[in-house]
């Protein structure tokens, strides 16, 4: 099946379709919120009714993306036979988040739009293309054969293109990452051309912290530790920490970034204490080592860049155990 056909097999759903349900994963991060609510923003514009959810709800720092402040958790539980579900930049079924998954699994059409390696296929259509920029990006291909077909230019609307936009810099990095491509920045010229700005955007997702967030950052910074030889930073994060300075989960999502920076550093891992799990993100310079495979030798996923997964268990074996994977990696690639 070609690349235009998947997208045509969910335009052929789309278009069919009465009433749409839009769903991304668990602690969405900007391209989640904006594929989910630019997708919601483009089909309402062509006359469906929609409503987007999220396990997670709204998190508040990405109040920039247009309807993101709507997203609710009250997934309904039951499915009308006309009605779709589109699952946004999920590499699993599994996530939509514990409380949803069973839910999902009823629904009488589900539609997967993602960009992740290794993605499932778990939907009854399927638009996946591993590599791309962002599941946004997939988005405004779906939106913009949308207008093709119907001949009308008014689907992808200023709102969708700002939140079109904003996943696609959220996904690349600000246009940093390997996957960025000279059709990503095409398909940014034109949502730009639709009215959406990046500068408000990339102010608005990157450069806005508090001060707790940046006492954070500093703090845990002074921690970090280099192995493999300086290839390979750890940074981590804890309850504790996160009580005493008044800071969140969320204030340390930059982390993993800056401890890959590091001169030297090929691979780094942010660990962040959760209430009842460790969240792991793993960020690769350039995406020389992979560290998807490495996520997924713990059950998690993502891209060569960048990957994640949960660890229920103590910190001292999730680090040795990690340590030895990523060591793993680095000699395979050399890296």
């Amino acid at each position: 099946m070609t690349l235009d056909s998947r997208c045509d097999e969910v335009l052929d759903v789309l278009q069919a379709a009465k009433r749409v349900v839009i769903v991304s994963h668990i602690n969405p991060d900007a391209d989640a919120y904006g594929s989910s609510c630019g997708l919601a923003q483009g089909l309402t514009a062509f006359g469906l009714s929609v409503r987007v959810f999220n396990e997670s709800g709204y998190i508040p720092r990405y109040a920039v993306i247009p309807g993101a402040p709507s997203v609710t958790k009250d997934l309904p539980t039951i499915f009308a036979e006309d009605e779709v579900v589109v699952i946004c930049d999920c590499g699993a079924a599994e996530r939509v988040g514990d409380t949803y998954l069973p839910i999902i699994k009823s629904a009488p059409k589900v539609v997967n739009i993602d960009h992740h390696t290794g993605n499932s296929l778990f939907g009854h259509a399927n638009y996946v293309v591993d590599g791309a920029s962002s599941t946004s990006e997939l988005i405004f291909n779906i939106l913009h054969g949308l207008e093709a077909r119907t001949g009308r230019k008014d689907i992808i609307t200023t709102e969708s293109a700002k939140c079109l936009l904003a996943g696609i810099i959220g996904d690349t990095g600000s246009f940093r990452y390997p996957s960025t491509t000279a059709t990503t920045f095409r398909v940014a010229g034109e949502l730009m051309d639709r009215g959406a700005r990046p500068d408000i955007l990339t102010q608005e997702l990157f450069a806005n912290h508090t001060l707790a967030a940046v006492r954070l950052q500093a703090e845990a910074m002074t921690g970090v530790s280099l192995h493999e030889g300086g290839r390979f930073a750890e940074v981590t994060v804890t309850q504790e920490m996160l009580k005493r300075l008044g800071a969140d989960l969320l204030d340390a999502d930059s982390l993993a970034e800056r401890a890959r920076d590091i001169d030297g550093v090929r691979v780094s891992a942010l660990f962040k204490q959760d209430v009842d799990m460790w969240r792991v993100s793993l960020r690769s310079r350039q995406g020389a080592v992979d560290v998807a495979w490495v996520a997924q030798q713990f059950g998690g996923g993502g891209h060569k860049p960048a990957a994640a997964f949960r660890w229920r268990k103590d910190l001292e074996t999730l680090q040795r155990e990690l340590r030895a994977k990523i060591s793993e990696a680095l000699a395979a690639t050399h890296a």
